[in-house]
């Protein structure tokens, strides 16, 4: 019973210890491991939609949990990107303006709290994530299927719009921040008002 009931944080935990394993896949560069990491990265997002709902189901939402939900999806991100930009499917700049606006918002959630302020999760942002892994296993089959045969002619078509989540991931990512800095825009100007007095 009480594993049943660490499941949530063990997903969190799954999904940061997957990670250097998603990152070695794409490293391959082979068509069957882009296509095993495509699947890995669709486990991962899938682990990270569950273990919240699980978690306030079971009853055991914890700051662990919390926490672990917070900083497993931006790890994993992160662990899909970088080894993209490597192997060259993705430009750097693409990489840097997702992770940049992580730690942004980030930043900003972490200074509202310690001013006793909670910035809840939004809309944009959670869509800007599921676009972001969209677009990200879209790339990685489109790129897998020229190196696989036998692969459908229809499956190969459809693979060729892997640019569009990819392109409005990129929009979400952009807009969700803005967004997230516009409703605390009160809260950073008391901060520079702060600064100013001091």
């Amino acid at each position: 019973m009480n594993l049943v009931r660490q499941i949530p944080n063990l997903l969190g935990v799954f999904r940061v210890i997957a990670t250097p394993v998603l990152a070695y896949m794409i490293l391959l560069q082979t068509g069957w491991a882009l296509i095993g990491a495509a699947i890995l990265l669709f486990v991962m997002a899938m682990s990270d939609i569950v273990d919240g709902n699980l978690a306030r189901r079971l009853g055991v939402v914890s700051p662990l949990g919390i926490y672990l939900d917070t900083i497993s999806d931006k790890i994993f991100v992160a662990g899909a990107l970088l080894p993209l930009v490597q192997i060259d499917l993705i430009p750097s700049w693409y990489a840097l303006t997702i992770i940049a606006r992580e730690f942004a918002v980030s930043g900003l959630r972490s200074y509202a709290a310690a001013q006793g302020v909670v910035i809840p999760a939004r809309a944009w942002g959670k869509q800007k994530l599921t676009l972001t892994v969209t677009g990200l296993i879209w790339l990685m089959v489109w790129a897998a299927l020229p190196m696989i045969d036998g692969s459908p002619t229809w499956f190969v078509w459809l693979s060729q719009w892997w640019m569009v989540p990819y392109g409005l991931a990129l929009i979400w990512t952009i807009a969700s921040g803005v967004e997230y800095f516009w409703n605390a825009r009160d809260l950073l100007k008391q901060a520079v008002v702060n600064s100013a007095v001091e």
